[in-house]
């Protein structure tokens, strides 16, 4: 049973390392945009929609939250990236 868990911790890993490694590469792709730069997009999209300031503020400053976490988030049709 041990030797299972270790097994699923390495092969958790890997995939980790993995998905990052491959997200780094694709950081330069034509389309992607840093996680700041989408969360000023949200904060404007959520303007435009008629939020208040500090609604718009709050949405921006989710995404950021959420995209710096887990490395990636997306605004229409852009990939924001940490």
């Amino acid at each position: 049973m041990r030797q299972a868990f270790n097994i699923a911790v390495v092969l958790l890993l890997g995939y980790l390392m993995a998905d990052r490694a491959l997200m780094r590469a694709q950081a330069g792709e034509i389309g992607t945009i840093t996680c700041h730069q989408g969360a000023q997009l949200v904060k404007s999209n959520a303007l435009k929609k008629g939020f208040g300031d500090a609604g718009a503020s709050s949405q921006g400053e989710n995404f950021l939250s959420s995209c710096l976490v887990t490395g990636r988030g997306q605004v229409g049709d852009l990939i924001a990236r940490d």
